[in-house]
């Protein structure tokens, strides 16, 4: 009996962009991708591909921008004061950092530009806009999933008086600074 949903299964992927890059793979790790389909635990495109699969059997599939990350929202595209980072910060357009919200959860942006007194940042996800290749492999079902949280980058997240500051909170990926 095929995949369906509510199942729990672990597959193993690779994911290329549109110019034929790789940009994720469950191989390089050796260890399968667990997830339940259906939960919202990945991308529609994705938990639709592996809906019917068996066990041993490999697909590869196309996912648009509306099954997969979306387009791209200006929404998400805001400035912040350049004195909301740590004195000697590297903040150049590309490096990543991660805010928090005020309920705690990790939100990952892009710096998208550097002004003289503000930064731009992006918190589109990355593959927004991108129509996505994947290939994957079923490996097993029945299997328990892991809780996926929210991961901190460490460091503490401070005004300029001191005191914390949830709702602008940002870590960089690259050095482990704090905003």
């Amino acid at each position: 009996m095929g995949v369906k949903t509510g199942d729990k299964i672990g597959v193993h992927y690779t994911g290329w962009l549109e110019n034929g890059e790789k940009f994720d793979s469950s191989l390089d790790s050796g260890e399968t991708f667990k997830f339940q389909v259906g939960a919202g635990m990945v991308i529609k495109g994705f938990d639709d591909a592996v809906i019917g699969m068996e066990i041993g059997e490999k697909k590869k599939f196309e996912v648009t921008p509306e099954e997969g990350y979306g387009h791209k929202d200006e929404k998400h595209v805001f400035e912040v004061e350049k004195k909301m980072f740590p004195e000697g910060a590297e903040i150049n357009p590309g490096i990543m950092f991660e805010m928090h919200s005020q309920e705690g959860h990790a939100i990952p942006v892009v710096v998208a530009e550097v002004k003289e007194d503000t930064v731009v940042l992006d918190a589109n996800h990355p593959l927004c806009g991108q129509n996505l290749t994947f290939e994957i492999e079923l490996m097993e079902t029945g299997v328990e999933v892991p809780e996926y949280h929210d991961h901190h980058g460490g460091g503490c997240c401070c005004d300029e008086d001191g005191d914390e500051e949830t709702s602008s909170c940002c870590t960089s990926s690259k050095k482990g600074n704090c905003c």
